[in-house]
């Protein structure tokens, strides 16, 4: 009885750690530009073909992410980038 109890502690324990991991996560700041140094203004972001995000009219982005790598693509474009658990800001030129 005792191994049981102690099995469905420690299940439902995993389970808030991964809810709590998936729901809290870090940001991601920065500011995209294109080739020619003008904002990337209101461009998709995405992760995974999933629409995470979008620019603002002078290319600031802010996104919520759990920390570690991730590939973002915007324009079709592949851009690594990564997040810290406190928050990371990378600037982007797109090419």
């Amino acid at each position: 009885m005792i191994q049981r109890r102690y099995v469905i502690a420690l299940t439902a324990a995993a389970g808030l750690a991964f809810a709590l991991g998936t729901a809290w996560g870090a940001e991601l700041r920065g500011r995209m530009t294109l080739a020619s140094g003008q904002p990337a203004a209101n461009e998709m972001i995405k992760l995974k073909d999933k629409e995470i995000g979008k620019t603002d009219g002078a290319g600031a982005y802010l996104l919520n992410l759990p920390a570690g790598k991730h590939t973002l693509t915007v324009k079709g474009q592949p851009i690594d980038v990564q997040v810290s658990p406190n928050g990371s800001r990378q600037d982007v030129r797109l090419k």
